[in-house]
């Protein structure tokens, strides 16, 4: 029972990964010694062209940005394959999550659990109500259609929210899946937002989005964050996809300089840069795959196949729980993601992001050594 108040008290902080500021004393003097595997950052870093882009727009800071985004609007477009009126910049995804929030005015929001825990936050602020849907664990946390109607159903919701790939066990759903969304999203009349936060991490991934639906259905919206797939968590950076009436309402009710000067012009840099898109695609699956193997040796550590960057290990077999490898390892200058905040993860998974081969290569060597310390190897 202990167990359980101590779940929900953590998914109520609903915290997130990514935090090397308390790590490092809150000084950043130590930030080059972190290894920080809890935030889902490509592992390319930053674009040299999108630093160059900062660095040369440095002197205009002086001046408001353009409120209309107008030539991040225009790469967006191009990269999105949709038209300008049907996209709004935002200060990262979590900011545009609580404007179509509001847009819609959902009431109750299927949310998947696992699942992101901005999604139960931004819910609870609008004044709605989060309805979770368990996902099972013998089936990897895989999203059940037929579940998800009957919980939609029964709980009475008028809104959902889905992550593909999924966040934080890294599934995408199928064509015949995304499809079927679709049908009863128009079937039973409610709202649906799609993050896709991490979709541009799969090399066809504009093939797999809903863009495009989102342009046609006023019912199906998108999310979409540069800051993970470009390495520019710093900068906030993120978009919406709706029909225009959407994206017109939405801005008329916020900040007017909500996208700073050097958010747009890294964005118009970044998109840009395709050999960056390019180098990603090739070395992500090599990257990925070494992680995975390198964990499954581990005795009693269980890693989940995963598309995207990052990867789901299920820890519980190990005989300590995540809070307590997450505190041995950041001991250790290493920090992963401790996923007691999900409701359905409890005590028993941790979160790696993907690095290169010498970060894994260092979390395995400290995991081994705290498994020898601890009597497990």
């Amino acid at each position: 029972m202990g167990d359980l108040k101590q779940n929900e008290q953590n998914r109520q902080s609903f915290p997130h990964g990514g935090d090397v500021w308390s790590a490092s004393g809150g000084s950043g003097k130590a930030l080059e010694k972190i290894l920080d595997l809890s935030a889902n950052i490509n592992f390319l870093g930053l674009s040299a062209r999108v630093k160059a882009a900062i660095v040369e727009n440095i002197d205009h800071i002086v001046h408001y940005p353009d409120p209309k985004c107008s030539q991040l609007i225009s790469a967006l477009a191009q990269h999105l394959q949709v038209e300008e009126e049907a996209i709004c910049a935002g200060n990262g995804a979590v900011d545009l999550l609580d404007h179509w929030l509001r847009q819609v005015q959902a009431k109750r929001v299927l949310i998947c659990d696992p699942g992101f825990g901005q999604y139960f936050r931004a819910v609870h602020a609008q004044g709605g109500q989060a309805v979770p849907i368990r996902l099972d664990e013998q089936e990897h946390f895989r999203l059940d259609i037929v579940q998800w109607e009957k919980k939609l159903l029964d709980e009475k919701c008028d809104a959902a929210i889905i992550c593909s790939p999924h966040n934080p066990v890294g599934w995408v759903w199928s064509d015949k899946e995304r499809e079927a969304i679709v049908n009863l999203v128009e079937k039973h009349h409610i709202h649906v937002l799609v993050d896709e936060s991490f979709l541009d991490f799969l090399p066809d991934g504009r093939e797999q989005s809903c863009c495009a639906l989102a342009v046609k259905h006023r019912q199906i919206a998108v999310l979409y964050s540069l800051t993970k797939f470009f390495a520019i968590p710093g900068i906030r950076l993120g978009a919406l996809i709706a029909q225009r009436d959407i994206i017109k309402d939405i801005i008329a009710h916020r900040d007017p300089w909500v996208v700073n000067h050097l958010a747009q012009v890294a964005g118009v840099a970044a998109l840009a840069d395709l050999d960056y898109h390019k180098r990603t695609w090739e070395q992500l699956p090599q990257e990925r795959e070494f992680l995975i193997g390198q964990l499954s040796r581990l005795p009693g550590v269980k890693p989940i196949s995963s598309t995207a960057n990052f990867v789901l290990a299920h820890m519980a077999d190990t005989g300590l729980s995540s809070t307590t490898w997450t505190e041995k390892l950041r001991r250790r200058g290493i920090l992963v993601r401790n996923c007691n905040t999900f409701a359905a993860l409890g005590e028993r998974y941790l979160r790696f992001a993907v690095r290169d081969s010498s970060a894994t290569e260092r979390l395995i060597q400290a995991m081994q050594v705290i498994m020898k310390e601890e009597g497990l190897a």
